[in-house]
This record gives C-alpha cells, structure tokens and sequence, in this order.
C-alpha cells in the first residue's frame, strides 16, 4: 500500500490534503491503488469534487480489465484448450508456452482454479508498466 493508502485508513484525515496527495501521484501509482483493490478506500475519503480524478482512472482500468477477461473466456472456451486442461499440468504449460504466451500467468490460474478478480487487474497493471512483482 502506498502512502495515500495508509494515509486514507486513518480515522481523521483532511479530505483536502488527501486530495492533494492523490494529484502529485504518478498515473502507475494510482493505478497501483487499484489492482491492490484499496482505491474505493481513498475515493470514498475524497471529497465530492475531486472523486472523479479516480473514479475515470479506474472506470478506463475496468473496461481494459474487461477486455481481457473477454479475450481470456475466448480462449478458455476453445476445444482444444478446454482438452488440454484435462491432461497433466507438465503438457499443458507446454502447450500454453507455445500458443498463449502473454496469457500464461492466468491461464495457469485457471487450470489450478484459483483465478481471482485481483489477479486479472494485476495482469492488467503489469500489461501497461512491465512485469514489477505486485505485493498482495
């Protein structure tokens, strides 16, 4: 969590210097808030004028999230993927290595059943700044 993050689960904050925290922020730091999932956190403390500086960042981040989810579910749904998931894990990671490559971290997901919406907005992130570990 970054320093706007800890400094909007205080109880007595001042909306106004929160603001302004949020403002000298980098584009890949607010929206670092938002695949850690604790942006709702510091919108809700805003005050009401400055909410949308977030609220369009993260509508922007849902959308593309969305379109990968999309693209993820097409793959998913093909015959031969859904064949593959049935085979052993060494013969699958194969198989996406070779034709999935930029979705190998959430198909591995999938084939372990453990995909989470947290996990497709830190693909999301990792998309647009690189592959930086993300912390949970």
């Amino acid at each position: 969590m970054n320093r706007v993050g800890k400094y909007a689960i205080q109880k007595d904050i001042d909306e106004t210097g929160l603001l302004k925290m949020v403002l000298e922020l980098p584009e890949k730091d607010k929206m670092l808030m938002w695949s850690e999932g604790y942006i709702d956190l510091v919108i809700d403390k805003l005050p009401e004028y400055g909410k949308d500086i977030l609220v369009n960042r993260k509508d922007k981040w849902e959308d593309t999230k969305a379109y990968y989810q999309d693209q993820l579910d097409d793959i998913l749904s093909k015959e031969e993927v859904k064949m593959k998931m049935k085979s052993e894990r060494k013969e699958f990671a194969l198989f996406v290595i070779e034709d999935f490559k930029e979705f190998q971290s959430l198909l591995f997901l999938c084939y372990d059943g453990n995909l989470k919406d947290v996990d497709l907005r830190k693909f999301v992130y990792r998309k647009r700044y690189g592959r930086r570990k993300i912390n949970s």
